[in-house]
């Protein structure tokens, strides 16, 4: 949840008009997570969409494609996790994007969030165009 609070305050809040789309997918990874105490309160800016992801298809599909993803602006190349999805991680994406079979525009990657946030924040400024 740390990232989640990192990247409000100092994605968001510091770039209140930056056109950008944000996707938090929320899972069960602990015993005690459920969507009852998931946390909306963490990314409130209005560009952030969220979705509760039960099966954990999301995490699933990217765990399965990471090998496969080719950022151009590099990515953290690690994911020492030992666990059934991926989660606590960013996947920036530019604007011209496609998904298909493996996804394109990748800019970056990197786990954890919090680890990784300096990558995060350079690679989020060359995307807006704030260099």
């Amino acid at each position: 949840m740390a990232g989640a609070r990192w990247a409000q305050s100092e994605l968001l809040d510091k770039n209140p008009k930056a056109d950008v789309r944000v996707f938090a997918i929320w899972f069960r990874m602990y015993p005690g997570d459920a969507e009852s105490k998931w946390p909306r309160g963490l990314l409130t800016d209005t560009r952030v969409e969220h979705r509760w992801d039960e099966p954990k298809a999301a995490g699933r599909w990217f765990l399965t494609r990471l090998t496969t993803l080719r950022p151009s602006r590099g990515g953290d190349g690690k994911f020492p996790q030992q666990a059934d999805a991926l989660w606590d991680c960013y996947l920036l994406f530019d604007r011209n994007a496609s998904w298909d079979e493996t996804p394109s525009g990748v800019l970056s990657w990197g786990y954890t969030v919090m680890r990784t946030r300096e990558q995060l924040l350079k690679d989020f400024q060359f995307a807006i165009g704030a260099r």
